[in-house]
């Protein structure tokens, strides 16, 4: 008997109609493949835009996917679609003319009169409890708030106006130290580009061409003597009198008074003291700087003052 009950209830024309239906959802199914090569149903019915997919999994429940994660072109094969016709996918929201709202009422001045009324009730209610409590008035409240508000203002004007002097004093020192290092470091580099120039020309003069030997090597043809002891044929006297074998010379001609070579070098020693002076006072403004940055960070000044 149950047996007959079951087959008269699947083999009834409504059951057949419900199960064709149930049987067709899928096929209006829609193919998602995504780029790991998983496949995805959803219906049919969906919105695509250049970032995203949504879909309806249930009535009042939707589901989005990230376009980047699906193979657009594989979901076109699989779903027999032309090339590019993935993204024309939309759904139509109907718009219900019912669900707009209709204004139900108009506001006409007996309203406007009730508003104005109970706005002078709360008035009067406010100034009463104002009078119990010893409240200032509105007009004394805004007062003070006005001259609140005028007072904070000229503070902070205050505070702006000493901010900008001591960032001008601080500027202003770190200016002058930076101007004197460069002054000093363009003297310096001066001088020591002409100590240079001057050592190399020095070197440049010690280049011997010529050579002058004396008569005879640094001895008389007899050792401290002459055939009279002492003695040359006329005492103290040369062949000439008062004179070597070059005048006015001894025994290189270039060495005489004015010579360019002792005049470079007396140029290099001046040169050199420069620099050193120069450098000693470098010194003395790296220290300067230094105790400049001491003071300014036990004020606590803004490092970026001393910054060009």
């Amino acid at each position: 008997m149950l047996t007959k009950s079951l087959t008269k209830v699947f083999t009834s024309p409504l059951v057949v109609v419900v199960m064709i239906v149930m049987f067709a959802v899928p096929a209006s199914a829609y193919t998602l493949v995504l780029r790991d090569a998983r496949r995805i149903e959803i219906p049919d019915q969906f919105t695509v835009t250049r970032i995203t997919l949504t879909y309806e999994m249930s009535p009042g429940f939707s589901r989005t996917i990230q376009v980047s994660m699906i193979d657009v072109a594989a979901t076109e094969r699989a779903n027999r679609e032309a090339p590019g016709s993935f993204f024309t996918h939309k759904v139509e929201v109907p718009v219900d003319i019912k669900a707009v709202p209709k204004a139900v009422r108009t506001v006409t001045n007996r309203d406007l009169a009730a508003i104005r009324q109970r706005r002078l009730e709360s008035t009067r209610a406010y100034e009463a409890r104002r009078k119990e409590l010893g409240l200032p008035t509105v007009e004394e409240a805004r007062r003070r708030q006005a001259e609140e508000e005028a007072a904070w203002l000229e503070h902070i004007r205050a505070k702006n106006a000493a901010n900008a002097r001591d960032e001008n004093y601080w500027r202003g020192r770190a200016r002058e130290l930076r101007t004197q290092i460069a002054m000093l470091d363009s003297q310096i580099n001066y001088v020591n580009s002409r100590v240079n120039e001057v050592s190399q020309n020095s070197l440049n003069d010690l280049v011997i061409t010529e050579a002058y030997p004396l008569p005879y090597p640094n001895q008389f043809p007899y050792p401290n003597q002459y055939p009279y002891p002492n003695q040359y044929p006329y005492p103290n006297q040369y062949p000439y009198p008062n004179q070597y074998p070059y005048p006015n010379s001894y025994p290189y001609p270039n060495q005489t008074y004015g010579n360019p070579r002792n005049e470079r070098s007396a140029q290099r020693t001046e040169l050199i003291g420069r620099l050193d002076d120069l450098l000693t006072k470098r010194a003395a403004l790296a220290t300067q700087w230094s105790v400049l940055e001491d003071e300014a960070r036990r004020a606590q000044v803004p490092q970026v003052w001393l910054l060009p």
